[in-house]
């Protein structure tokens, strides 16, 4: 049965579809209305089926919030349609079982946690019964989805909500959907990163930060428009504009990027939606209909995951709209990706994605990124067949040195994160390759099934890629593809002296500048015997601050161990640290820290907090967990240059300043122990060095928390930093200033 049209771009006749294929689609397009564009509600089932003729069901699964933690095993039944193909996303792995079959899945609810069940249903109808069964069975009619968008209930001990998944933004497309013709074996073309411009006239405090932008934008368009080849098209990856996705902005930036002597394809960024989207009830994708209008102003297409061939190579663009909720109410894009790049498992292919999938190695990048698993399925599918071989991503506004220092291969694949259009570059610590500005194109040669890529600035200056990175490694660096409660853990801390190097220890990738690194994390000899081996940690504010460079806290500099919990047990944490005062200002906004985090599987449940100095409150970001089980914090005794024996009474800590459970009612099965130092990266350099060793866990020890025979209390106030605590956290002209640079008079 034929499947009903119904997404329709209102207002943009043929003619005009046919123009904005080309370049110079309307120069006066600024103060042209985008064609109004509604992505469509299902009016029937007919709506709802898919390129296949299938329907795609989706059910979440989460804890009920009357339950803590529930353990629940069923089985799946449909009565009346004919299952093709069935999936589960974000199952914990060692925690959820999913068998794929329709026979038994295994969830342990937990927190917020969602897990999600996708269908693909042939036959099915109205009157098709989906059947959750368990203890109780819970179970839906598809009319009762069509009827009200989803479906919502409490049944078993879980709250379980399902709709439908549609695919009218998802598909292939071909060169003459472009306007284009296929080129042969050999072709150019070009990849723009974050231009994020838009229409400044107005009183918001980004209007010197986007007439910045848009002046590189221009400058960069210019640069395309004067090379030596005609580009086959150019893409740009993500972040289109700034601010949110505003129609003014999205107008404006069709009206520059019309201007390149190619066709122009636009791939989905984290700014060309509202900051905190919903993508819900249903299949909601009102929060992309600015940016679909804007694509299809300026070439035709209305999607927002699609792939074509050009000469022997295939070509994937993936959308990253980092937003919340976002790939839980779109799991079939995964699904899309494994049947595209196993239908075109012969070709070479390139994938263009926002959000890098290997790490910048500064801070904002661990939790300004996708979650590990995303990121985690994303590599998997793209490493399947081996014709995968480079993936072109943006987001970081990256140096062109941090660029090349920073790219890496994976499994075959060239991970390379590319500089931006418009945006200035972030702080990365150190002088670029030469001293003008970064800000320019990607040039992808194709020569047969062979691809060479080029990096040339708005002032000429030319790079050359390598054809092949170093290796990622995933064992020195574990956490950008693990989750802390995924790492293995010993019943017992590992290599707690340093004597055997880092072994044991699970580090995060932190970006080292050529010169005088800002971050160490290195075994040194233990100040006041050689002998031993002690750990040292170092942060200081990054150097090269050159103007328009972001000036963000730097937390990323720490590692940490898993070490499996005894039942019942009461346990302790014994350890040494000395804080390097001749390298360390006490003054300053930095500061060393002890963070213990507890986990029953998957489920956080425990976060204390022992610091020297001062502490930013939110270390960790967004996967940390921090705002379900905030943190405590605790003072550690802040004298310098001698050993301070510590250790600390967690269990009584936990009870004495939660306002939670008790320890022993937490379920804890694993600690993460972690060692860190952060600094506010603004202002002043304000160093900050410390050494830890003689880390052990033990049980049931007598007396308090204590660092150098001084009791451990609750951190002061004062002592803690967020932003807007003290100054108030501004973005001017593209910096994020947290620090007053000059002393009052």
């Amino acid at each position: 049965m034929k499947r009903r049209n119904f997404i329709r771009g209102l207002g943009l006749g043929s003619a005009a579809l046919a123009a904005s294929k080309t370049a110079g689609f309307n120069a006066d397009s600024v103060n042209t209305p985008l064609p109004p564009f509604e992505y469509g509600k299902i009016l029937s089932l007919d709506d709802a089926k898919t390129e296949e003729g299938l329907i795609m069901v989706r059910i979440e699964l989460k804890n009920h919030p009357d339950k803590e933690t529930y353990f629940h095993k069923g089985k799946i039944r449909v009565n009346d349609a004919e299952v093709r193909r069935m999936k589960s996303y974000f199952f914990e792995q060692d925690e959820d079982e999913f068998s794929g079959d329709l026979s038994t899945y295994e969830l342990n609810l937990q927190g917020n946690d969602t897990e999600v069940i996708v269908l693909w249903l042939a036959d099915a109808s109205m009157d098709t019964r989906i059947s959750l069964r368990g203890r109780r069975n819970c179970q839906f009619r598809i009319s009762d989805i069509v009827d009200n968008d989803e479906v919502e209930l409490a049944c078993d001990g879980m709250m379980i909500k399902s709709n439908l998944l549609l695919d009218r933004e998802i598909g292939e497309i071909s060169l003459a959907d472009l306007g284009a013709e296929d080129p042969g074996e050999h072709f150019d073309f070009i990849a723009m990163a974050d231009p994020q411009g838009g229409n400044p006239d107005d009183e918001d405090q980004l209007d010197t930060r986007m007439k910045i932008h848009n002046a590189f934008i221009q400058e960069s368009v210019a640069l395309a428009n004067r090379l030596d080849f005609d580009p086959l098209f150019t893409v740009i990856i993500g972040d289109v504009c700034d601010k949110w996705g505003y129609e003014k902005d999205l107008r404006q930036m069709n009206a520059f990027l019309s201007e390149l002597k190619s066709p122009v394809i636009y791939g989905i960024g984290n700014h060309e939606t509202l900051l905190r989207s919903e993508f819900g009830p249903g299949y909601n994708m009102q929060a992309f209909n600015n940016f679909i209008s804007a694509q299809k102003a300026i070439n035709g297409l209305d999607k927002l995951l699609y792939s074509f061939n050009a000469g022997s190579w295939h070509f994937v663009i993936w959308p990253d709209p980092l937003r919340s909720g976002f790939w839980e109410t779109h799991p079939h894009y995964f699904d899309w990706l494994e049947r595209d790049l196993e239908k075109y498992r012969d070709r070479p292919t390139m994938v263009f994605q926002h959000v890098p999938v290997h790490p910048a190695g500064i801070s904002p990048h661990i939790n300004y990124a996708e979650s590990v698993f995303v990121k985690r399925t994303f590599l998997e599918i793209l490493s399947r067949h081996g014709n995968v071989k480079y993936c072109l991503s943006g987001h970081v506004h990256i140096p062109v040195r941090a660029s090349f220092k920073t790219a890496v291969s994976f499994r075959g694949i060239q991970l390379i994160n590319i500089p931006a259009a418009g945006y200035r570059p972030r702080a990365f610590g150190e002088e670029d390759f030469y001293g003008g500005p970064t800000q320019g194109v990607a040039i992808v040669h194709i020569q047969g099934t062979e691809a060479s890529i080029q990096y040339k600035t708005v002032t000429e200056e030319l790079f050359d890629y390598p054809s092949d990175f170093p290796a990622f490694d995933e064992q020195a660096y574990p956490l950008w593809l693990q989750y802390k409660w995924e790492l293995p853990a010993e019943d017992r801390i590992v290599n707690g002296d340093f004597n055997d190097g880092l072994k044991g220890w699970a580090r995060r990738f932190v970006y080292h500048e050529n010169n005088e690194p800002s971050n160490l994390c290195e075994i040194r000899p233990s100040p006041g015997n050689a002998n031993d081996r002690s750990l040292y940690l170092y942060a200081r504010k990054r150097g090269y601050m050159a103007p328009g460079q972001d000036r963000l806290p730097q937390d990323i500099n720490r590692l940490c161990q898993a070490v499996g919990l005894e039942k019942g047990g009461a346990p302790s944490l014994r350890f040494n640290y000395f804080i390097d005062g001749q390298h360390t200002d006490m003054n300053g906004y930095n500061g060393g820290y002890v963070w213990i985090e507890g986990y029953s599987l998957s489920n956080k449940v425990l976060n204390l907090m022992y610091s020297v100095n001062k502490i930013w409150v939110n270390i960790g970001g967004q996967y940390s967990k921090n705002r379900s089980v905030p943190s405590i914090q605790m003072g550690l005794l802040n004298r310098t240059d001698t050993w301070n024996e510590s250790l600390l009474n967690i269990r009584e800590d936990h009870d004495a300043h939660s306002q939670g459970r008790p320890f022993l009612e937490l379920d804890i099965d694993r600690l993460i122990i972690n060692l860190g130092v952060w600094n506010i990266n603004d202002g002043d350099i304000q160093p900050f060095g410390i050494y830890f060793n003689g880390l052990s866990l033990d049980y049931d020890l007598p007396g308090s928390s204590q660092a150098g025979g001084i009791r451990i209390d609750p951190k002061s106030s004062e002592d803690e930093w967020w932003r807007n605590k003290i100054w108030p956290w501004k973005n001017i002209a593209g910096e994020h200033r947290y620090i007053i640079a000059t002393q009052k008079i």
